[in-house]
Formats: structure tokens, C-alpha cells, sequence
């Protein structure tokens, strides 16, 4: 996400009041837009009314220019009665209509041209700036009008506030819930006052996670009593590749045979302690753990050149069952050893972390054909977050890969 995201509250009031201020400034400039030209317009019809007037009742007048009673205008009988500053304001074709003249200091004229029967034109203009009341009355009524406008804006922002709380409230609280990690049907409690979509929400969300969450015991359900009906034929068949042992029975094979397992046993133990608590484990002794790997798997170098060997960097302890510590670095480690044909596999242990290297193909360098790692790393990966600690694993620039397990919450053995 590029930019930071917004709140339900936040953009709704942005857009509200946003909405708001173009409205009213686009009313304030059509008030001020119709006042001016009314004002305009009645200017206009009292120099036409004072015109009729002028050419019905005093005509003709007894000098080509002079003031009209009504409002003081002024009327001239052609462009040479005019002063010279008022005839290069108007344009001679001028005839029988309306127009303004623009004098600067000397004022703003609404005047009006008539052409009489002799064919001279009749000019009547009055000044109306004295009389201009538009500007400080609009600005007065845009006073009241904008305290009006911020009056009411107040009122619905605080029922906006109302409604956008009644819905951002339960969706914050919501989501606050469902970070925690709990059962919904527990924690996604919504005010009976919020909007029917957020109860219809939540119990989609409640519905889901009972799905989930019965689909989850379903599978503990299921490792738990595969795992617990794998246990007993395996301890059985341990048992009895000891008793060959015993009986004098001992090659290559047998103790390939024992391994195998072996291997299997950890593993039914691994997926069994994924139905349980991860609370309840006990930590275990991660350099054992280590060096009880390297000799359960030392065959699997057969006659190549690889040396694998332990680093230890003080006493270290893992959060995990001895078990789910031998599936975990088990897995690893076969893995390193199966895919390194020459070099060394290194098992280095420190406080809070144990790491893998080897100088093999190196991850994800392995040809196709040859690639294959089973359950191995998956389950790894899933015992990793099942007991909260972090797992990577990568080629190095150097050649070889790198696997490493990391943890921070340190248990008593």
C-alpha cells in the first residue's frame, strides 16, 4: 500500500464537508451574481422610465443637454452636447438601446440612446454609484447566510459523528477482536444500535471461524489417533529389531531397518504433538539432540567425502519437545546430507538459534529429476509455527544451502 489507508469516520467527514464548501460557494457566487445584475436591471428601467418621461412630457427641452428630475440624470441631444470625456465613451451607430459606461472617478453610467423623429439621437445616463447598495448589502446577507450555512453544518456534523460512530465503532472493535486470536462467537459482540450489515457481518465471520475451527479439531482429531494407532506397531516392530539385535542378527540392513524405524516413530511423534497444546512441552537439550542426529544418520554419507561435525557456542536450550527437536533437525540435517556429495555438513548451536550449512547443490539448485523432499521440510515448517519459532532456509553465494531454526522464548529442560 502506497499511501496510508483511511478511516470509515475520516473520509466520510472529508467528503461531507468538502460537498459542503463547493455548495455553498457555489451558491454564495450565483447570490452574488443576481444581485449585482438586478441591480443592473432596475438601473436599466429607470433610465428607460425617466427616458419616456423626458420625450412624453418635456419635449422638446429647451437646451440640447441638461438633468432630469427623476434620480438626476442627465440627457443629451447628440454626441456635441456631451463633454468630451463622456463622447469617447460612446459609439456614434449607437442606436435605440441600453449600455454602461465606465468613467473611473467620475462614476458608473447606465444610459440609454433613443433616435427621435429627426433622426438625432437622445442620450439619457445616470450615475448610479451614489446609489449602489448591492455590494455592502450582499456582503451583509453573505454574513448571515454563511453563519447560517456553519450553523447547520455544525448541527449535521454532530449527526454525521452519530452515525459514523454507530458504524466505525463496532468495526474497530471487531477488529480488535479478531487479533487477538480468539473464538469469534466470543469476543465479536456488536451494539444492538449498529447497522443491520454489521450484525450480518459478524455472524458470517462468527459462522466462518466455527467452520474453521471445527475443520481444525477435525484434523487434530485425526493426527492424534493416526498417530496414536501408528505408535503401538511401531514400538512393536522396534522392539523386536532389537531382539534380532540381540540374537546376533547385525548387518547394514538391520541397522538401515532400525533407523527407518526410528525415523518413524519421531515422525508419528512430530504430527501427534501438532493436536497438542505447545504450551505444555517441556524444552530439551539441543546439543544431544544434535549429536544424537549426526550418529542415527551417519550412514547416509556411505563412502562419500563429507564430514559433517558439530559447532557448540555455549549451552543451549530448545522450546520444543526432545522428540519434535530430533523430527525438526533430523529432517534437516538428512536433507543437507542427501544432497551434499563432497565438503561438509556443519550443525552449529548457539543460545536461541541452531543452524545447518552444507556445500552441496545448494536450495532450489537441485536438479528436478533428483529433488524431493517429502513431508520433511513441510512438516518442519509446520512444527516451526505450531511452537512459535522461525525457520529459513536458502542457498548461499558461496555454494551449499543454509538452514536455520531461531526462537526467543527460552524453556527449562
Amino acid at each position: 500500500m502506497s499511501r496510508r489507508a483511511r478511516r470509515i469516520r475520516g473520509m466520510v467527514l472529508w467528503n461531507y464537508i468538502s460537498s459542503t464548501a463547493a455548495i455553498f460557494l457555489v451558491f454564495m457566487l450565483m447570490i452574488v451574481m443576481f444581485g449585482f445584475d438586478l441591480e443592473d436591471d432596475i438601473f436599466d428601467y429607470q433610465v428607460e422610465q425617466a427616458l419616456d418621461k423626458l420625450t412624453n412630457e418635456q419635449w422638446p427641452p429647451a437646451t440640447a443637454s441638461g438633468t432630469v428630475e427623476s434620480l438626476e440624470m442627465q440627457y443629451y441631444v447628440g454626441l456635441s452636447a456631451m463633454p468630451d470625456w463622456l463622447r469617447d465613451e460612446i459609439e456614434p451607430t449607437w442606436r435605440n438601446r441600453s449600455f454602461e459606461i465606465f468613467a473611473e472617478q467620475r462614476g458608473h453610467f447606465h444610459a440609454h440612446v433613443r433616435t427621435l423623429e429627426n433622426g438625432e439621437p437622445l442620450y439619457i445616463l445616470f450615475n448610479a454609484r451614489p446609489f449602489v447598495r448591492s455590494t455592502p448589502q450582499i456582503m451583509g446577507y453573505l454574513v448571515i447566510v454563511g453563519s447560517l450555512a456553519g450553523l447547520v453544518l455544525l448541527i449535521s456534523l454532530f449527526f454525521l459523528l452519530r452515525m459514523t460512530h454507530r458504524v466505525s465503532a463496532p468495526l474497530e472493535g471487531m477488529a480488535k477482536s479478531l487479533s487477538v486470536g480468539k473464538e469469534a462467537p466470543s469476543r465479536l459482540a456488536v451494539p444492538a444500535s449498529a447497522p443491520a450489515e454489521l450484525h450480518a457481518l459478524a455472524q458470517a465471520i462468527e459462522d466462518r471461524d466455527e467452520r474453521i475451527s471445527r475443520l481444525l479439531e477435525r484434523e487434530r482429531e485425526f493426527n492424534r489417533d493416526a498417530s496414536h494407532e501408528l505408535r503401538t506397531p511401531l514400538a512393536v516392530a522396534y522392539g523386536a529389531l532389537e531382539v534380532l539385535e540381540e540374537g546376533g542378527i547385525q548387518n547394514n540392513a538391520m541397522g538401515r531397518l532400525k533407523t527407518a524405524v526410528k525415523d518413524m516413530q519421531l515422525l508419528t511423534e512430530g504430527i501427534l504433538w501438532l493436536g497438542r497444546d505447545p504450551a505444555r512441552a517441556q524444552g530439551c537439550d539441543l546439543a544431544a539432540v544434535c549429536q544424537q542426529c549426526i550418529k542415527s544418520y551417519a550412514h547416509l554419507v556411505g563412502d562419500r567425502n563429507v564430514v559433517v561435525r558439530l559447532e557448540q557456542h555455549g549451552a543451549a536450550n530448545m522450546p520444543v519437545p526432545e522428540a519434535v527437536a530430533q523430527v525438526m533437525i533430523g529432517n534437516i540435517l538428512r536433507n543437507a546430507m542427501s544432497y551434499t556429495d563432497e565438503g561438509e555438513v556443519v550443525l552449529q548451536v548457539r543460545d536461541g538459534a541452531v543452524t545447518v550449512t552444507d556445500t552441496g547443490a545448494g536450495y532450489g539448485y537441485v536438479d528436478a529429476d533428483k529433488e524431493g523432499f517429502g513431508v520433511g521440510l513441510t512438516l518442519v515448517t509446520r512444527l516451526c509455527h505450531h511452537f512459535g519459532l522461525t525457520f529459513h532456509v536458502s542457498a548461499q553465494s558461496s555454494g551449499g544451502s543454509k538452514a536455520e531454526l531461531t526462537w526467543s522464548n527460552i524453556m527449562p529442560v
